[in-house]
């Protein structure tokens, strides 16, 4: 137990089996960084990817797209979508209000709550798209939790999945869902905008998504 033999030790262990082996990672340097190169562990930061273009696609004559998000703020959670056409004309929006749930939980009601809106305005043939890619995997795959059975087996009886689609996309291509969420958190209750009362921000948004403007994603 003498000092000198236990730092050897670590040292050894470090360096014979650890890095050697390869079971070191950089992210377990993390805070840690200065003291790496006395172990002879040379640590390269590796670059960030370089920015990309995400654009907002129209779906195809006679289907309608649902872009939807949820939002959890200080552990209250809502949500909101946006029902668009071919052309990419806003057919109707929606903000809701979802109370004390987790994220998952509300991307999924946000998504049930676009559906159900556009099979009460009799629209079928229809493309749900959001930023999350939990909520579409526990949709499209399974493996849900418990607690958000009800909601996938309710969204699963309303989409035809042979017909009707369900994608990602990247929250920069998903801008107006995104303000309808942050909207229903600020409001706290449940609304639809019609194309004619859409707030002037929101048109604004639905017109660089109909034009084919891309945002830029990793800036």
């Amino acid at each position: 137990m003498e000092p000198r033999r236990i730092i050897w030790r670590v040292y050894h262990t470090i360096i014979s089996l650890l890095h050697t082996g390869r079971l070191f990672r950089h992210i377990h340097w993390r805070g840690d960084m200065d003291i790496a190169p006395i172990f002879g562990v040379i640590i390269t930061t590796p670059s960030p990817p370089p920015p990309t273009l995400v654009f907002w696609r129209t779906p195809p004559v006679g289907s309608y797209k649902i872009n939807t998000d949820g939002c959890v703020k200080d552990g209250v959670a809502s949500g909101g979508g946006i029902i668009r056409d071919s052309s990419g004309q806003c057919i109707r929006a929606f903000f809701s209000f979802y109370g004390d749930c987790t994220i998952l939980e509300a991307e999924l009601r946000a998504i049930l709550d676009g559906i159900i809106l556009a099979q009460r305005l009799g629209l079928s043939v229809l493309w749900v798209e959001s930023d999350s890619t939990l909520a579409i995997h526990c949709i499209t795959k399974g493996g849900e939790p418990w607690h958000i059975q009800a909601t996938l087996r309710h969204i699963r009886h309303l989409l035809a999945l042979d017909r009707d689609t369900i994608t990602h996309i990247f929250r920069e291509g998903n801008q107006v869902a995104d303000l309808l969420a942050s909207e229903g958190w600020d409001r706290r209750y449940y609304y639809e905008y019609s194309s004619q009362d859409l707030p002037r921000r929101h048109r604004s948004l639905v017109q660089i998504d109909r034009f084919g403007l891309p945002t830029v994603r990793g800036l």
